[in-house]
């Protein structure tokens, strides 16, 4: 992680917490914590992978010596209506039992957002934006606390597949970690094809990098990515990422030359069918249903709320509401 500004760059003591940046010596205490509350396991290795990458960020609390809070991020990319800028998706939100008695204002929760926020987020920070998957009810104590606000929410949209018929994918390569280079210049011009198609929206890159990392570098799950070839001209159509588990598959990420993503979602369904499962899921930001409502689709509304920073000097929530284009890929834990 990249030293924090100044302002964190040393702890501070408030309400009996020591408050101040992760630093990699927390690591193992980190994952200890992680693993206490969440039912997924943290791993040193899973840790590394998100959170030694120069763009990630972490404040933990501290109280006697013993580990018991933390509030992440995972800094990204992004095009902000057709602009390079910066967004920091907050993730690993964690208080410990014992601690979760305390008065709002002064509780771990509050000091350590409110640092993350003041030192990361906005105008004059290293993150233009902040974002994240919160669920209903995080959303509301955050946005009692004057943390974040919400600006919309996300959709599953699934798919039942049985009855396919078993014809053959063509002119499909699957992306791995030893052919990755040879299609990386591929990747990146399909991503910059499809990133026009959001010059008045706000999308995370998508470049090759990013699939290397977020997806052939991940340790502790297993995802499947598809590069479609025109049948003639052998030029990149679409790339699909997928995780299949059991009898389900989740599409996690497209790219595609047009923003008509019946022809990528029908190709998904054979897919997931030929790798024996019964449904396809997705998850898509509220603005984009009609776009993946396609091929018999169900439609419902999560309990994950899209929010927007309302602490630290930053644009408006109301000029950010519906505009961010979220697919599975652009959570941390999916």
């Amino acid at each position: 992680m990249m030293e924090a500004k100044k302002k964190t760059s040393e702890s501070y003591t408030a309400a009996g917490y020591d408050v101040r940046p992760a630093v990699p010596d927390d690591a193992e205490a980190i994952c200890t914590l992680f693993n206490k509350i969440f039912p997924d396991e943290m791993s040193l290795a899973h840790w590394h992978w998100k959170y030694r990458r120069e763009q990630s960020r972490a404040i933990v609390a501290y109280r006697d010596g013993r580990l018991v809070a933390h509030y992440g991020g995972v800094g990204t990319d992004i095009l902000l209506e057709g602009r390079q800028s910066t967004a920091i998706q907050v993730a690993d939100l964690m208080v410990d039992p014992s601690e979760r008695q305390a008065v709002r204002r002064i509780s771990p929760f509050f000091l350590m957002a409110s640092a993350f926020l003041d030192n990361y987020v906005g105008y004059e920070n290293p993150f233009y934006l902040g974002y994240g998957f919160p669920s209903d009810r995080a959303m509301a104590l955050s946005d009692r606390l004057g943390l974040f606000t919400p600006i919309g929410a996300m959709h599953e949209i699934s798919w039942e597949i049985n009855g396919l018929e078993a014809s053959p994918v063509r002119n499909l390569t699957e992306i791995t970690s030893s052919n990755f280079v040879e299609y990386a210049d591929r990747i990146n011009s399909l991503w910059k094809r499809f990133s026009k198609h959001f010059g008045n929206r706000f999308v995370c890159k998508k470049d090759a990098d990013f699939i290397r990392w977020r997806y052939l570098e991940h340790p502790a799950k297993t995802y499947a990515i598809y590069l479609v070839t025109g049948r003639f001209t052998r030029r990149a159509e679409y790339l699909l990422v997928m995780r299949h588990e059991r009898q389900n598959s989740m599409l996690m990420d497209i790219l595609a030359r047009k923003l008509d993503l019946a022809p990528a979602i029908k190709l998904a369904k054979q897919l997931a069918w030929q790798q024996g499962s019964r449904t396809l899921v997705t998850w898509c930001s509220e603005t984009d249903i009609t776009r993946f409502q396609l091929e018999d689709a169900q439609d419902r509304i999560l309990p994950v709320a899209i929010p927007a920073n309302s602490r630290s000097p930053g644009p408006a929530p109301d000029h950010q509401a519906d505009k961010w284009w979220f697919m599975p890929g652009d959570t941390d834990y999916l």
